[in-house]
């Protein structure tokens, strides 16, 4: 990344993702259907993709669904998926779309309307044979249909995400780096029929289990808008009332730091009736709500780098919504300095091996750190790698120096557990300057696993002096982690916060 300093300041920041891969678990089917069953499903919460696990640890892609009842598994030939007209949308945003989406089409959105199907996709069922960290492609290699299917997702401030590796429509793969259980958009170009031929592969982190599941066959079928409106489908029974339930957060700050992190707790009232959660996030109350994807228990953490609003919504297990908090208002005060962006890093620590990988994301510039280990003592877990890309450019007449600083505040993961920046520690070094440039890295700091604060505070990163620092200098630092063997499983994600003065 390179930063343009002015003549007064410049502050920049490296955005910290630090991945720590959580518990395994397997998702099971509460009982399966019959298999040869025809089945159209007009509205509900539906795995289209299932990535299954069988006896002898291959897999198997079937399709899951909650609408006849608790994780129900089929196989996706016996089933018609359809979306109603009611999903037709004309003058859809332009900015909540990927590039060369029309603005009018059959939408379905990654927040569920339960009026509509909410297709998407899971593979969790993995973990106990593949880790929480494996590797999962869906290949979706053809659809035949009257028009085009596009498949994207959409972060809190309405920005398109893309999903598939080459395209934002279908054909193409979605690719996982872990586990994951996955809402998406869903854009239709035309009514009529659509089949899509899926299959999937799963490898373990290690490489040691692959397995590549059966071609399996989906339908969806999109309703013209001249057929007449089907006849409204008898409402099922009810589950019990879980009584006057209100849905309150607790921990949500006057205001928050850019880089800092937040962890919010939905809270039942007067007594818990449901674990089922989704929380929701969005840029401002103009735009849409955006389910917030792995985000599933009554905590939630991220990192604050915008003003936003979040929501937690509770559900009973048909889904139905029981009870809502009211949005929450994220409030970003840097008190007049507020930074910039920078490399994004990415850290895992699968449990059942205690091992930590670290990676700058496309977003930066590239960087992996060593598997996380216990050290010599079984004390802690350690893991070094480094950061680059750290760009400062000075054109100032004058040339007065300057000095870049760098901190982490601390990182947390989805469900609120937190990773203070006391336990990272780094060597500043200096990639490349240019010539007549003058440019010192700043000293190296310890983790502060047994004592200090590790770069949790302000620390030197590089300077050049006066006379010595006009041009642009490239800046890095080798990192080293000691986190506690305490640690919590689950995705740790943080900023690296760098100031230029």
């Amino acid at each position: 990344m390179t930063l343009t300093k002015p003549r007064t300041a410049l502050a920049t920041l490296a955005a910290l993702a630090v991945a720590v891969v959580t518990a395994p678990f397997a998702a099971t089917a509460a009982h399966a259907a019959d298999l040869d069953e025809p089945i159209q499903f007009t509205t509900g919460h539906i795995d289209a993709f299932n990535v299954a696990l069988n006896d002898d640890n291959t897999i198997r892609l079937n399709l899951k669904e909650d609408v006849t009842g608790s994780h129900v598994m089929r196989a996706p030939e016996s089933v018609e998926l359809f979306v109603k007209k009611a999903a037709h949308r004309d003058n859809l945003p332009a900015f909540y779309l990927p590039p060369g989406t029309p603005t009018t089409m059959w939408f379905l959105s990654m927040t569920q309307n339960p009026d509509l199907i909410w297709p998407g996709w899971d593979s969790m069922g993995l973990a106990s044979a593949y880790g929480m960290d494996a590797g999962v492609d869906i290949t979706i290699s053809s659809v035949d249909g009257p028009g085009e299917v596009f498949l994207w997702a959409t972060d809190p401030f309405g920005e398109p995400v893309k999903l598939l590796n080459d395209s934002w429509k279908i054909p193409g793969t979605i690719h996982q780096t872990y586990l994951a259980h996955v809402h998406a958009n869903w854009g239709f170009t035309e009514p009529g029929t659509y089949t899509l031929t899926a299959q999937a592969k799963a490898t373990s982190k290690n490489g040691e289990l692959t397995s590549t599941s059966n071609t399996a066959t989906y339908t969806f079928v999109v309703e013209p808008l001249e057929e007449p409106e089907p006849e409204p489908e008898p409402e099922p029974e009810p589950e019990p009332e879980p009584g006057d339930t209100t849905l309150s957060l607790s921990g949500v700050a006057a205001h928050y730091h850019a880089g800092g992190v937040a962890t919010l707790t939905a809270v039942q009232s007067p007594a818990p009736v449901s674990d089922h959660f989704h929380w929701f996030a969005r840029g401002s109350e103009d735009l849409p709500w955006v389910v917030v994807n792995g985000a599933l228990t009554e905590s939630y953490g991220f990192v604050v780098t915008k003003d936003m609003q979040v929501k937690a919504v509770l559900y009973d297990h048909d889904p139905q919504v029981i009870a809502e908090t009211e949005p929450a208002a994220i409030v970003v005060d840097d008190h007049g300095n507020t930074p910039g962006f920078g490399p994004e890093l990415e850290v895992a620590l699968p449990v059942e091996q205690g091992a930590l990988t670290i990676s700058v994301s496309d977003e930066g510039k590239s960087s992996t750190l060593s598997d996380l280990t216990l050290n010599g003592a079984a004390d802690r877990y350690v893991s070094q790698g480094s950061i680059t890309g750290i760009t400062v450019t000075d054109t100032r007449s004058g040339a007065p120096g300057w000095t870049a600083n760098g901190r982490v505040r601390g990182l947390v993961t989805v469900d609120g557990a937190q990773l203070a920046g006391k336990y990272l520690g780094w060597t500043p070094k200096v990639v490349s300057a240019s010539d007549g440039q003058t440019v010192t890295a700043g000293d190296a700091v310890a983790p502060g696993f047994a004592a200090g604060n590790g770069i949790s505070g302000w620390n030197a990163l590089g300077s050049a002096p006066a006379g010595a620092g006009t041009g642009t200098a490239v800046l890095g630092a080798d990192l080293r982690i000691e986190a506690p063997t305490t640690t919590s499983p689950g995705t740790y994600r943080g900023l690296v916060l760098i100031t230029v003065i």
